[in-house]
């Protein structure tokens, strides 16, 4: 049975990912700071098979020794593979150049683009003696491509983060069991971070209305349908040929 890491696993994207992965035969370790109760619930329908891990991904300190516990918690299922989801992400602070909240800033930075580098290099550090395959799901976003009014923070980490997947899947090229890596737009989403881009200032934020829009409108997707269309991909034979691309594309 293969294994998968899950950041910001307790609501949303991520809790979805981890549903379909168990469904799929995968034991799953789920990090975020605080255990829901719909992970707790996901948790006791997949008996030994789901864990929790209490962790703050802007806390770049204590990642590495997160990744080893929870391949410790993931044993023996790691022999038939290793999948890392860096999922968790932030959109605050919303706001245009010049009204920056200094320590939003750094902590969305440490969040979006620190954790995923982190994680990455831990994960592939940790399993670089086993001949197991790995491969390393990055959510990113349109916004690393287009510039919105507002996004400037969120936008350059995810930015950040296709770039940090392109470098990685260059170096991995020429490994002796090379992993495999992608930064993934998943589209827009039904979630809680949908939910602080409609509570945004639209003097921060000029494209508030559009995503009040898609709301109303029903555009936005459910978090299983796009978990299910992710992974569909992440664990075809295609992953990885691409290291950023958009999955409506597809």
């Amino acid at each position: 049975m293969p294994a998968a890491i899950v950041t910001g696993a307790s609501r949303g994207l991520g809790l979805a990912f981890a549903a379909d992965l168990l469904t799929r035969g995968y034991a799953v370790a789920g990090a975020a700071r605080r255990e829901s109760e719909d992970w707790r619930t996901l948790a006791a329908n997949h008996p030994g098979k789901a864990h929790f891990l209490a962790a703050d991904m802007a806390d770049s300190a204590l990642l590495d020794g997160m990744l080893a516990e929870a391949l410790t918690l993931l044993g023996g299922d790691c022999d038939d593979g290793v999948l890392l989801i860096n999922n968790a992400g932030v959109v605050t602070p919303i706001a245009s150049v010049g009204f920056y909240p200094a320590q939003e800033l750094a902590q969305a930075i440490a969040i979006n683009l620190t954790a995923p580098m982190l994680l990455t290099d831990a994960l592939l550090r940790h399993t670089d003696d086993l001949a197991v395959e790995r491969r390393v799901l990055c959510i990113s976003s349109g916004a690393a491509v287009k510039a919105y009014p507002g996004w400037g923070v969120y936008g350059s980490g995810k930015a950040g983060l296709d770039h940090f997947c392109r470098h990685v899947a260059e170096e991995q090229a020429d490994a002796a069991n090379p992993a495999r890596i992608a930064a993934i737009y998943p589209g827009v989403i039904d979630t809680d971070m949908q939910g602080a881009i409609r509570d945004s200032d639209p003097a921060q934020f000029p494209n508030k209305p559009r995503f009040e829009a898609l709301k109303a409108e029903g555009g936005l997707s459910s978090p299983a349908d796009a978990a299910r269309r992710i992974l569909d991909y992440t664990l075809s034979d295609r992953f990885g040929e691409c290291p950023v691309l958009d999955i409506r594309t597809l």
